[in-house]
């Protein structure tokens, strides 16, 4: 239904008085154009379209809050205003109100479902969330609305990138530059992402042509530098990509994605002076900014600089921010540092500023746990599986919580014995047996570890793990042992339960699909430290090479938190290692290797798998 609306006798006098009002303000007469728009509001306070344009002024003077006062009363004078609630989401995205900004653009798009730039608007709101599938949909909505919608188009290929569907991506880019006449700002975002599609599919030196290509077009293109410093860390032209990063940095200090692949980098090649000086440089340049002190602290934190960290924390909380980061990795520190107390209240500050961040509530009970709470761990675990059903951590969590507790339901969810199934596979074709392929895979790894030292964030100590998709390389030995790797995790689901109550056997599907392939490699006193696998369903380790080894030496172990629980054993089931040996298991059940003392190297590769629905 649609609101009459009857307009005042001095409408066509306020229009007038805006237009004059613009002018005055182009001009930069401010003083003179806002007497005039004062004059509008009072010849047209209900009059919506004049509320609308006022409102649209505001907004371009990035006075957002004025904007969305006057949408707001435009909307209360008629609700049924798709254009102005596309404008009232346009000004709250632009005040970090991006959940109100989705609701608007939603009642846009409801009221009129043929809002072309309604659905664009939506589905960049939902991309900012991370909602990649919902804002597929949205950006598709667009272009059957409106086929030559460029912004739209160009938010798809980002999309389909975010989604890792990088060939989707490349295909969709490649048709867009070839059909469309382009201003320079459109192809320069067309090739970036084009390249991040080529580059995630590890054509290095066709990525870095592309990206190249974009920046001809705009020299202030932001983020390609980052994206080449990927690649060229990926070349092994280390030097070459701090530069790229730094770049990317000056260009925007805070470019969050170019500190914290720099850092990494950094921190990989052992040059500690350097480690972390990008935010500091940047605190300075910017200050006030509570992420670039969270994001810092975050690292400490993975460092294991918890002192630091916590300091981090605090700062970025003091600037002003009632962020659940700050309020959640202060938590985590105080925690490390013996701060009982403080953590918890930390934790409690968090999941009471954001009750549906599954997330906070398994950092919650982590913190629980150490803190000898198994009763309230549980609870907050669950909280977070009520939120976010089947997630490993959270299930993780809650079983070592039971476990304390003496909770039967532990022992099926951890079922040892029968959960963790390892194979011995096969050679693939054109090899006649399994020591010669992985001799030969394992020489195919070698530029993969070119770097002595792990990432920050990883699980390995004393040893290198790749972060890129290992089965995007399209290497035939990688390929050949993929296609093993299909048959066993086949097997392995056929030989699942129906089970709706049981977190893995809950979430079997239509087949399975693989979220990500990585190889590590260890040397001398290595281990991986026991952790679980947060985005999977099925995990796994396959060994190519193995070291010479004494009694359990490097075996892959199964049960023991990463933290001290006071369990008496907390190993529950132990995998000798053999090349050619492929273990699966659930990405829920905590897992990490004891140390090896041999001069030899030992490599792996694992893989996550997701369910198909």
């Amino acid at each position: 239904m649609t609101t009459t609306i009857t307009r005042k006798p001095g409408a066509k006098r306020a229009q007038a008085l805006l237009a004059e009002a613009v002018e005055k303000l182009q001009r930069n007469e401010a003083a003179e154009g806002e007497a005039l728009l004062q004059q509008v509001l009072g010849l047209a306070s209900d009059d919506p379209e004049a509320l609308h344009a006022v409102g649209s002024l505001r907004a371009s003077q990035g006075r957002f809050s004025e904007a969305e006062e006057n949408y707001r009363r435009a909307l209360v004078l008629n609700p049924d205003q798709p254009n102005v609630l596309n404008s009232l989401g346009q000004a709250l995205n632009r005040m970090n109100r991006n959940p109100e900004a989705i609701d608007a653009f939603r009642q846009a798009v409801l009221l009129k479902p043929n809002f072309a730039e309604g659905h664009l608007n939506l589905g960049l709101a939902l991309s900012y969330e991370r909602r990649h599938v919902e804002a597929e949909k949205s950006f598709r909505d667009a272009l059957r609305l409106q086929p030559n919608l460029m912004m739209a188009k160009q938010s798809l290929v980002a999309n389909l990138n975010e989604q890792r569907r990088h060939r989707e991506a490349e295909a969709l880019a490649v048709i867009t530059i070839r059909q469309n006449r382009l201003d320079p700002r459109q192809a320069s975002a067309l090739y970036y992402n084009l390249g991040v599609a080529v580059a995630a599919q590890k054509r290095d030196m066709e990525a870095l042509g592309l990206l190249n290509t974009a920046q001809s077009f705009a020299p202030d293109m932001p983020f390609v530098d980052c994206v080449r410093g990927s690649v060229l860390h990926r070349l092994g032209k280390f030097d070459e990509a701090v530069d790229a990063y730094r770049r990317a940095i000056m260009r925007n200090p805070l470019d969050m994605a170019a500190h914290r692949e720099l850092n990494h980098l950094l921190y990989r090649l052992e040059r500690n002076d350097e480690f972390l000086s990008s935010y500091d440089a940047a605190i300075d340049a910017v200050p006030g900014v509570p992420a670039l002190e969270f994001d810092k602290a975050s690292l400490l934190l993975r460092a294991e600089r918890f002192e630091e960290a916590k300091t981090g924390f605090e700062k970025g909380n003091a600037i002003g921010a009632n962020s659940i980061v700050g309020h959640d990795g202060l938590g985590r520190a105080l925690i490390r540092l013996g701060d009982v107390e403080g953590a918890i209240a930390a934790h409690e500050r968090a999941v009471g500023g954001e009750p549906d961040n599954a997330a906070a509530w398994c950092n919650f009970a982590e913190t629980l746990l150490r803190a000898g709470d198994a009763k309230r761990a549980l609870e907050a675990s669950e909280k977070s599986l009520a939120l976010q059903p089947g997630n490993p951590l959270g299930v993780a969590l809650s079983t070592l919580a039971m476990r304390k507790l003496g909770d039967e339901r532990e022992t099926a969810i951890n079922d040892y014995a029968r959960l963790v199934q390892t194979f011995d596979l096969e050679a693939p074709e054109g090899f006649s047996d399994m020591e010669s392929f992985n001799l030969a895979l394992n020489e195919a790894l070698n530029p993969l570890h070119a770097v002595g030292r792990e990432y920050v964030d990883q699980n390995v100590r004393g040893g290198t793990q790749t972060i890129d998709d290992l089965f995007a390389t399209n290497h035939p030995s990688i390929m050949g042992l993929r296609a093993r790797f299909d048959d066993a995790v086949n097997a392995y689901i056929a030989r699942m339960k129906d089970d709706a109550d049981h977190p893995l056997f809950a979430r079997k599907g239509n087949g399975f699909g693989y979220l990500g392939g990585w190889t590590t490699r260890l040397k001398k006193g290595g281990i991986h430290l026991n952790h679980v696998h947060k985005s999977g369903w099925i995990s796994s380790a396959y060994y190519v090479a193995l070291p010479k080894a004494n009694g359990e030496e490097g075996w892959l172990t199964f049960g023991a938190p990463p933290f001290d629980m006071g369990f008496s054993d907390p190993v529950r089931r132990k995998v000798e290692p053999k090349v050619g040996r492929l273990v699966l298991f659930p990405s829920y059940m905590w897992h990490g290797t004891t140390p090896f003392q041999s001069d030899e190297t030992r490599t792996t590769i694992a893989f996550d798998v997701l369910p198909r629905a």
